[in-house]
């Protein structure tokens, strides 16, 4: 099985939405909106690994990061963002920006992969949050 980031499969258009491309990656939306904002920013080069990243390729990865946490941040306003770099299952460098709300799922704790229940946006919803962010960057 190739790398759905690479690939831009059907294994990703389930879990997650393009917003846009970036320098130095490209940013995806999860469709499980239970942490509300919710994205990917994924390497725009194939690495399963930070450190197989070029000193280059790494700076303007985390500019990326940096860019979109603060869109989200100024989209959905969360007390604290989360961020994850994986990699155990899907071997591809990508951080998860998870904004997190007190009062809301996992505040204080370590965010779900798979948080449950699921919260899916209507159509016009999903598409409004991602050109609000979109808009930010």
């Amino acid at each position: 099985m190739g790398c759905m980031y690479c690939e831009e499969n059907e294994n990703l258009a389930l879990l997650m939405a393009p917003i846009c491309e970036l320098p130095s990656s490209r940013v995806y939306l999860f469709r499980n909106q239970a942490y509300r904002g919710r994205c990917v920013v994924a390497a725009g080069n194939h690495a399963e690994e930070l450190y197989e990243l070029s000193d280059e390729e790494l700076q303007g990865f985390m500019q990326d990061v940096k860019r979109v946490c603060r869109a989200v941040a100024g989209t959905v306003h969360p007390e604290k963002i989360n961020l994850g770099l994986y990699g155990d299952t899907c071997k591809h460098v990508h951080w998860h920006i998870v904004p997190k709300q007190k009062g809301g799922p996992d505040f204080g704790g370590v965010f779900q992969m798979q948080p449950q229940p699921q919260v899916l946006l209507s159509d016009a919803e999903f598409e409004t949050l991602i050109e609000q962010i979109r808009e930010k960057l």
